[in-house]
């Protein structure tokens, strides 16, 4: 008897599955730090651009990000985000820096733009280390291959949806 073939919605479904669960795990990388899983999200992010060189998001020669990128980026729920910068760059030491858009770059003059501090980046570390230690645990058993290969996959949804965003009505709905 032949094997049949796995749906493709349940290899999505597994992706909705896995963040549901990998909720749990990401409040465990952030206990007793201060943040909340909003505020670790985002230092995170800009972790990732300062210190581990990730290049999701885009940043300046300065090496700030803009608010309108990260609220893309983010994991957990972007809304209040203004305010969550705020709050992180009035804290004693400041753990973000904010600026106003840089209009001769070409951004609007109204927009802003965010980095992560020195202090935010002691601050945020034993976070990342945290979620290093759990995706260790999690994985442990699991095949290099097989990782690499669900990476892969991964990366090629995320890559196939940003590129379709905006279009992605007409992309569903069979008009491209």
């Amino acid at each position: 008897m032949a094997k049949e073939k796995l749906p493709y919605t349940e290899t999505i479904n597994s992706i909705f599955t896995a963040r549901r669960d990998l909720m749990f795990a990401s409040k465990w990388a952030i206990e007793g730090s201060k943040f909340t899983m909003e505020q670790a999200d985002l230092l995170v992010a800009l972790y990732g651009v300062k210190v581990l060189g990730w290049d999701d998001l885009k940043q300046d020669k300065e090496g700030y990000v803009a608010y309108r990128l990260l609220e893309k980026f983010l994991v957990h729920n972007p809304s209040l985000l203004s305010r969550r910068i705020i709050k992180l760059a009035n804290a004693k030491p400041p753990l973000v820096a904010v600026k106003d858009g840089d209009v001769a770059a070409g951004q609007h003059f109204n927009s802003k733009r965010v980095c992560l501090t020195e202090h935010g980046v002691k601050a945020i570390a034993p976070v990342w280390k945290r979620y290093e230690t759990m995706a260790e645990k999690l994985l442990q058993d699991t095949d290099a291959g097989e990782r690499e290969i669900h990476y892969k996959v991964n990366n090629e949804i995320s890559s196939r949806i940003r590129l379709i965003r905006g279009g992605l009505n007409a992309l569903l709905s069979g008009e491209v």
